[in-house]
């Protein structure tokens, strides 16, 4: 029997419990949250929207029903809003949040792989690993497909592809250095050559894309939302496919002790492997830039 668990039901935790549910993955559906009656509205909220689609059994629950659970979606934490020009002013207030949380993922039983979504997603997702004891290969943060579905949108519209037809990766910091791998783009199959003008407007319009969404409606929920629980589809089925995912590095990319976001191959266990992609000078220096940011941040809070 398969069992996922969503920690934080607030709108994002919710739409991606919603999306699991309504997609049949699983027999149970745990969800926690420290204001109870939020877990439980949510819970009955889903279970009567899928009763016409699913059996899944979706309820309001604590850490001990979190026993035998394969996949445990964590987005407990204050979201980023309108007025923070970074995700990195939350790093304060959400280290405590998932500090607490890893301590009580370590009295679990089984090895459930946790997918972590509190902003800053890469300092986040190591406070994740570190406290809780679990191997880096199953602790991921869910950010890259994200930023990756943003870029496809992006390379669609600009030179009218259907979205579907475009391959495009975002790898790196989730924040100002992310680094959208042009040298990798497909369009209907054909790569595809970029002026530095198209690179530099292309940039600009995919850092701001997130926060275009929360000055208009306050959050980013269906985007991160659908992106995991495609993330968590892919662990559930053990299909084995790319995801760009952070993750605690261990040597890749010349890298120890941090995580960031990476092209990987996904399955039942987490990573299955990690993919060291050969990158260009200007996408090597923005990838690196994104490291230092990255350990600067971390050293800030620990």
């Amino acid at each position: 029997m398969h069992k996922i668990a969503v920690i934080g039901t607030g709108n994002l935790g919710s739409c991606v419990a919603y999306e699991i549910a309504r997609r049949k993955l699983v027999e149970e559906l745990v969800l926690i949250d420290i204001v109870k009656n939020l877990a439980e509205g949510n819970a009955a909220d889903i279970a009567h929207a899928i009763a016409f689609k699913s059996n899944t059994e979706v309820f309001a629950g604590g850490y001990e029903d979190l026993d035998g659970s394969q996949v445990i979606i964590v987005t407990a934490g204050k979201p980023r809003t309108p007025e923070m020009k970074s995700r990195l002013e939350l790093l304060e207030v959400n280290k405590k949040i998932i500090v607490d949380v890893a301590q009580n993922l370590k009295k679990i039983e089984g090895e459930p792989v946790i997918v972590t979504l509190t902003n800053p997603v890469d300092v986040m997702n190591y406070l994740l690993w570190k406290h809780s004891g679990f191997p880096c290969s199953k602790v991921i943060g869910s950010a890259g497909m994200l930023d990756s579905a943003r870029f496809r949108h992006i390379l669609s519209k600009r030179y009218d592809a259907p979205v579907l037809d475009v391959e495009a990766y975002v790898i790196g910091e989730h924040g100002d250095n992310q680094v959208p791998v042009f040298s990798k783009v497909r369009i209907r199959g054909q790569s595809v050559t970029f002026t530095e003008k198209e690179k530099t407007e292309i940039m600009e319009e995919l850092k701001k894309s997130a926060l275009d969404v929360i000055l208009k409606k306050g959050a980013t929920i269906y985007a991160p939302a659908n992106n995991t629980a495609d993330m968590v589809e892919i662990i559930i089925r053990d299909e084995r496919k790319l995801c760009v995912c952070s993750t605690v590095l261990n040597g890749e990319y010349g890298l120890r002790d941090i995580s960031i976001g990476v092209p990987v191959i996904l399955g039942k266990e987490g990573i299955v492997e990690v993919l060291e992609w050969k990158l260009n000078e200007d996408e090597k220096k923005t990838f690196y830039m994104g490291v230092e940011e990255i350990k600067k941040a971390m050293k800030s809070i620990l």
